[in-house]
């Protein structure tokens, strides 16, 4: 599984467009398979530099399935929308490790 980390800042005025772009948007996610695991606004930072207003999760199945959305002509006349009324924008493809064990392994033999 892959989870796409998006954090970001709508920038003010620009509510209404980026609301479209999230409107227009999920049936592509639904297309791919990607779930939205979490969207919501940020309350609090514990720790770090981290000033984005909100944050998404989005599953993927694979990398390839986030990259052929990516790449869907139908994304491309959408994704103006996202870019145009956001910013200070992060976005991290992630992929999980399947246990903890699996990433105290990965890290004991320096990711090899």
């Amino acid at each position: 599984m892959i989870v796409v980390l998006n954090l970001f800042d709508i920038i003010p005025g620009r509510e209404a467009d980026y609301a479209q772009y999230l409107r227009r948007v999920q049936p592509l996610l639904d297309r791919y398979g990607a779930r939205v695991l979490l969207y919501g606004r940020t309350r609090m930072v514990y720790m770090g530099d981290c000033t984005q207003q909100y944050c998404g999760l989005i599953a993927y199945h694979t990398l390839g399935d986030l990259r052929q959305l990516s790449h869907d002509p139908e994304f491309a006349k959408i994704r103006a929308l996202r870019d145009d009324s956001t910013r200070n924008y992060v976005l991290t493809a992630i992929e999980n490790f399947d246990s903890m064990n699996h990433a105290v392994n990965h890290l004991e033999t320096a990711g090899l």
